[in-house]
């Protein structure tokens, strides 16, 4: 195992093999191989380094690691990763150094490396919040056991604040409506994969008893994918005019990013609608394939609609399906990255895994059921976090008010 006293066994390797494939070092005569130990070489990367035995313990800790969170390396070896050192929240602010929730706790039970780096916030000593982006391994022995973990992190502080000036941008392309709304409860949960996502909603009381929503997602996640979602928005204010005919509104959208798209592929999948409570019916106009559940009695049900998602073909003409609903009704609709979730079995969780849930835990009315929901999902992924971007917005209809009923 690795440490910090600098008596490990070297790694060799000659120079000059006859077929030129094992080595990876150069010597400084062309004859004799360069030695390096393990610690030399960790020492000298720009990247925070540090090794776990099986129970978490630090065994190693290089001068990266020291730099970027102020803990030496005295300070920390010998101690388990989750002992008041760094404790690790993501960008939620949810804590990770319990077994659940841990990466690197998580890669040495699977025996797997994480598939892409992932964003957490490390504790320095000084008590402040270190965004950091952290690769995990498991490290085995000779005979394939899991003796221990690396984990190696780099810090991320520029292109964070970055980051969070782009996402609170973003955030105010994102509405729900403010205040009450008479006989409708709404609410939304928006998990990006990251600082920026790509999918987008919004929704906006268009007079006393109407509702305009909007739900969709673009293709891939990350900076380039939020800048579309934004760029939705300003599709949404600029096609005003149209937005109580979801047909001609969807349509005019998919004519503006035809022109956007050059390489074949769609843009974005969605729902837009229009919620009346006075005649007490739903129309919702779809863009790709997307699903969603309708609560009625204590249960749900799926309900899928089909048409080609936006941007794919300019004079695609899309059709307005019509639901009534009835007091109690709820609505929950939502982007795919919630249900495009694989367990250890390679099993997808899908819309009918996802109808269970709801179905067991009940219709996710509030921001808390929400959250209890989407925990739920993951414990199925059995991931940390969700692989893409998430966004749940529920609806339920509570029966016509007074205003709501005015002619």
């Amino acid at each position: 195992m690795i440490n910090n006293n600098g008596h490990e066994h070297p790694l060799e390797h000659p120079l000059g093999h006859p077929q030129g494939k094992r080595s990876g070092y150069l010597s400084n005569d062309g004859a004799s191989p360069l030695t390096y130990s393990a610690p030399q070489i960790l020492q000298a990367i720009s990247d925070g380094v540090y090794v776990t035995d099986r129970r978490r313990r630090i065994v190693y800790w290089n001068q990266a690691a020291e730099k970027i969170t102020g803990w030496a390396a005295g300070e920390v070896l010998g101690r388990s990763c989750y002992d008041n050192i760094l404790c690790h929240v993501d960008k939620d602010g949810h804590q990770l150094c319990g077994e659940e929730y841990c990466p690197l706790h998580r890669a040495m039970r699977t025996g797997k490396a994480s598939a892409s780096p992932s964003l957490v916030f490390a504790q320095d000593k000084s008590g402040r919040r270190v965004p950091v982006m952290v690769n995990v391994s498991p490290i085995v022995d000779g005979r394939g056991e899991v003796i221990g973990g690396v984990e190696i992190f780099r810090d991320y502080s520029a292109e964070v604040h970055d980051q969070e000036r782009a996402r609170k941008i973003q955030s105010l392309s994102m509405q729900t409506p403010q205040g009450d709304t008479p006989g409708l409860q709404v609410a939304v949960k928006y998990l990006p994969h990251g600082m920026l996502g790509g999918d987008y909603y919004t929704m906006e009381r268009l007079d006393e008893h109407r509702y305009a929503f909007c739900i969709a997602d673009v293709m891939g996640h990350g900076t380039a994918a939020g800048l579309y979602a934004m760029h939705l928005h300003s599709l949404w204010e600029n096609n005003r005019q149209v937005i109580d005919r979801p047909a001609t509104f969807v349509s005019s959208l998919n004519r503006s990013l035809c022109s956007l798209v050059r390489d074949g592929e769609s843009f974005a999948t969605g729902l837009f609608g229009i919620i009346d409570l006075r005649a007490e019916a739903l129309a919702l106009c779809a863009a790709g394939s997307p699903s969603f559940v309708l609560y009625r009695g204590g249960r749900g049900r799926q309900i899928r609609l089909s048409s080609l998602p936006l941007g794919l073909v300019e004079d695609h003409v899309y059709e307005v399906t019509f639901l009534p609903l009835n007091p109690g009704d709820g609505l929950l609709f939502y982007t795919d990255g919630l249900t495009e979730v694989i367990n250890q079995r390679e099993e997808m969780l899908g819309g009918e895994g996802l109808l269970t849930m709801v179905n067991q835990l009940g219709f996710p009315a509030d921001e808390e059921a929400m959250d209890h929901l989407a925990k739920k999902v993951l414990q199925f992924s059995n991931q940390i976090r969700f692989p893409d971007d998430v966004t749940m917005l529920a609806m339920q209809y509570t029966g016509r008010t007074t205003g709501a009923d005015k002619r």
